[in-house]
């Protein structure tokens, strides 16, 4: 049997309670140790998770028989808690999204090739068994050309409290779902746009927040394809994406995490379902385990960079929302102070 990769957690935030769940289900990995800002935060994960050790950051760092560290924590101290980590010869999983600009993540980037480790950002849709079966589907045999993509992806927030809610923690709806939408049109279309427009709701409505309450974009290619989606943190809509071809269409449900997909082509219609692997009954999770699973190989076959999760790919994204917030005058205040 292989050796585990060993993992170190570099940070307990609230994704943990999902992320956790797919990491159990991933046979070639175990986590070694657990770290937060506060130690009593770290030993609360590291009991609920039953995790053998609550460091402090350094102290995890620190580690020789860790190989690679996953950041959960809020967007803006992904940068730090990465460099710090990769500057220790630590490979780096971070959530996504990598930073709060493209230049946070190529600083990132350049740090990975400078210290000749594994870095990528995780978008865990990229690694889902359904989009590897959607693809022969994409030609004259199935749906045709691409023509349009609509995707949306929103929640209705409450807490007043939330990070969300929050500019200084790079709070609102782009970087914690919008990404997605971009992410999705990159992955299916495989490129980038050549115009892309956006609207931004912000202090509207009675909790007059300073972030992106909702938004509506529209990206076009360069053969005319068109990305319709939006985003929201007050507002709950349908994560359902639709994709238009010459053809036939396709309609993906939760397409973040997509595990089902109809496919109609003229008069016949098609189901593809391919639901989460469970190795250890009982687990309910989400699929984490598909993205992990990849980072082990990665690991195992020395890579410094995943061949799915790219880093231009990262940066395009984040350059994407860098114009989005350009043309809604949305600043967040680490950019600002020159952070």
């Amino acid at each position: 049997m292989q050796q585990k990769i060993r993992w170190g957690l570099l940070g307990a935030g609230n994704i943990l309670y999902r992320w956790m769940k797919g990491a159990r289900q991933a046979e070639d990995m175990e986590i070694v140790a657990v770290s937060s800002r506060t130690k009593v935060r770290a030993q609360q994960m590291a009991e609920t998770f039953q995790i053998p050790e609550a460091l402090t950051y350094e102290e995890l760092i620190a580690r020789k028989d860790i190989d690679i560290v996953y950041i959960p924590v809020p967007h803006p101290a992904h940068k730090a808690l990465a460099i710090m980590a990769m500057n220790a010869g630590k490979a780096v999983l971070v959530e996504k999204p990598a930073g709060i600009n493209a230049r946070e993540l190529d600083e990132m980037v350049a740090c990975a090739k400078e210290n000749g480790v594994f870095f990528m950002e995780a978008v865990w849709t990229r690694f889902f068994p359904l989009i590897e079966q959607l693809r022969p589907y994409f030609s004259e045999d199935g749906i045709g050309e691409v023509r349009a993509i609509s995707t949306n992806f929103s929640y209705r927030t409450e807490d007043p409290s939330s990070r969300l809610f929050d500019l200084e923690r790079a709070g609102g709806g782009l970087l914690d779902t919008g990404v997605y939408n971009l992410h999705f049109n990159h992955m299916i279309l495989g490129k980038n746009p050549v115009r892309l427009m956006g609207i931004a709701s912000m202090n509207t409505d009675e909790m007059h927040l300073p972030v992106d309450e909702q938004a509506a974009y529209i990206a076009q290619y360069d053969r005319g394809e068109l990305g319709m989606m939006c985003s929201a943190v007050r507002t709950d809509m349908i994560d359902t994406a639709y994709i238009y071809g010459t053809k036939g269409h396709m309609i993906l449900p939760r397409f973040w995490k997509p595990t089902k997909a109809q496919i109609v082509i003229g008069e016949k219609t098609e189901l593809l379902e391919s639901p989460v692997s469970q190795r250890i009954p009982g687990i309910e999770d989400e699929g984490y385990q598909y993205e992990l699973r990849h980072v082990n190989e990665c690991l195992r076959e020395g890579k410094t960079e995943s061949p799915v999760m790219t880093w231009q790919a990262s940066h395009d994204i984040l350059s994407q929302c860098d114009e989005l917030r350009r043309q809604w005058g949305l600043v967040y205040p680490q950019e600002k102070r020159g952070e």
